[in-house]
């Protein structure tokens, strides 16, 4: 398997998406992996499946992946704007969601850091992250769960009242 290859599948990433080149930076102990498509490529729209080429693209964005080979890695590409007659210009990519710089993967390994480590400062340490940007993790992964919860009637609910300092507070327990 080719290094193109391996990364391909490590990224996670599917067609019209490919591994481009690669750049080492030994100092800063990164590996910045670029990542592009072909000229001609269609994209699906996320709401209505239509498919469009590309319109223009963004300026050059940078996304922190999980570690690879004890380097830090970044995904680097350059955002496809595809114009949709129903909803305009969008630019999303399939890797992270709208305004992140972090991938999903890397995201999803952020959480199990933050829920061994019990403190955000702790977990900051082992990412290599800074405050603002561990909570903007949590607030999207508890955006993420909100959404996929689903809404069921309770079938029993339990209400208790309990006094306390002689009878002068009461509680309620539901």
């Amino acid at each position: 398997m080719q290094d193109k290859e391996l990364y391909q599948q490590i990224l996670g990433l599917s067609l019209p998406w490919t591994v481009g080149d690669f750049e080492l930076d030994h100092e800063a102990s990164e590996i910045g992996v670029k990542v592009g498509h072909p000229r001609d490529a269609k994209f699906c729209c996320t709401d209505c499946d239509a498919q469009f080429s590309c319109h223009d693209y963004t300026e050059e964005r940078r996304w922190r992946h999980p570690h690879s080979c004890q380097f830090k890695a970044i995904l680097i590409a350059r955002i496809p704007q595809m114009r949709f007659l129903a909803h305009g210009v969008e630019t999303d990519v399939p890797w992270a969601e709208k305004h992140s710089r972090f991938t999903i993967h890397f995201e999803r390994f952020a959480i199990d850091v933050l829920l061994a480590t019990q403190t955000v400062k702790g977990a900051m340490s082992i990412l290599g992250t800074k405050w603002d940007q561990a909570w903007n993790i949590v607030a999207r992964a508890v955006r993420r769960g909100k959404q996929r919860k689903q809404v069921t009637a309770m079938s029993r609910i339990g209400i208790d009242e309990k006094a306390f300092k002689k009878g002068r507070s009461y509680i309620t327990l539901l």
